[in-house]
């Protein structure tokens, strides 16, 4: 998710930073990845992909592109300082087979080979459908610096595959159906059953105090709670899918929940509706998942 920064005051900037901080506090994110599909990366100039991102060090800025970008990219990963990178499969051109796509990721890897390298698999996206669990047969042996998988896709028996395939490797497998086609938290819990070790996504930014309540429930095996955390989950997703959910919408409740101006989507993508917000507001509210504390006065017009 990007923060619209251009033109903001020094005490809205200090905003930006104190909400950063209460994602991480308050709302129980534990980490941030930068520069992914719900940052409309794609639609993004040249030079706004390369531009310095200080506030989210500790991400996983890296996105595949065409020709040398995805390289650039990656050196600039390792110039400021992040923990790792995640690179998607060219989407034009497209790879036609496991060693094609395999080449492409070794190049980008290569570019940064001191940090951890994860191969972001959505295929709703790419068009690119080479299942995961074929690609990471032998990945190591040529990506030495390959740490992992975001899985964004609902093929289960896929994902299932990859960490049953691969138990003895250590690897992260995070699980992040993406929000543009999917939802990562609808499916959270079933993909904890299969293994998952993390997920990323962007709902989490404002659902991640119930997340983490899911996550807590299944790790001391209370499996009746988390089934009811996750329900919760999905009755707000249900809810704002049929409104007409995505990037627009998710930037929408972002600024909704913590002050942070999001600024209006690149075209496109159209600005979510006052009609979005105020019903998702209202939603938010009746599961619980909102108190009136919560809510920040943000620049709403920025982005609805």
């Amino acid at each position: 998710m990007e923060t619209d920064r251009q033109g903001m005051s020094a005490e809205e900037r200090r905003g930006v930073d104190s909400g950063r901080n209460q994602l991480f506090s308050h709302w129980s994110v534990c980490g941030l990845s930068c520069r992914g599909t719900g940052s409309e990366e794609c639609l993004c100039e040249r030079h706004d992909g390369r531009r310095p991102v200080p506030e989210h060090l500790g991400a996983l800025p890296g996105r595949g592109g065409v020709g040398n970008r995805g390289e650039e990219q990656a050196q600039h990963a390792a110039e400021i300082g992040a923990d790792g990178i995640a690179v998607i499969a060219p989407f034009f051109l497209k790879p036609w087979n496991k060693d094609v796509l395999i080449n492409f990721l070794k190049e980008v890897a290569a570019a940064a080979p001191a940090l951890p390298f994860y191969y972001y698999h959505i295929p709703a996206l790419t068009g690119v459908k080479i299942r995961a669990e074929e690609l990471l047969d032998g990945i190591q042996d040529k990506i030495p610096s390959f740490q992992g998988l975001k899985f964004s896709d609902t093929d289960l028996l896929d994902f299932g595959q990859c960490v049953d395939q691969n138990r003895q490797q250590q690897f992260a497998f995070l699980f992040g159906v993406d929000e543009k086609i999917f939802v990562s938290d609808q499916q959270l819990l079933s993909a904890l059953v299969m293994g998952a070790t993390g997920a990323v996504g962007s709902t989490y930014n404002y659902l991640g105090k119930k997340t983490k309540q899911m996550l807590e429930a299944f790790e001391r095996k209370d499996f009746s709670s988390a089934l009811n955390h996750q329900f919760c989950i999905q009755r707000f997703i249900n809810f704002v899918v049929k409104l007409g959910f995505g990037v627009s919408q998710t930037k929408a409740i972002m600024t909704l929940v913590s002050g942070i101006p999001m600024g209006p989507p690149r075209l496109p993508l159209q600005k979510a509706s006052r009609e979005f917000t105020d019903k998702a507001e209202a939603k938010l509210k009746s599961l619980d998942f909102l108190s009136c504390t919560d809510l920040k006065d943000g620049n709403m017009d920025a982005c609805s």
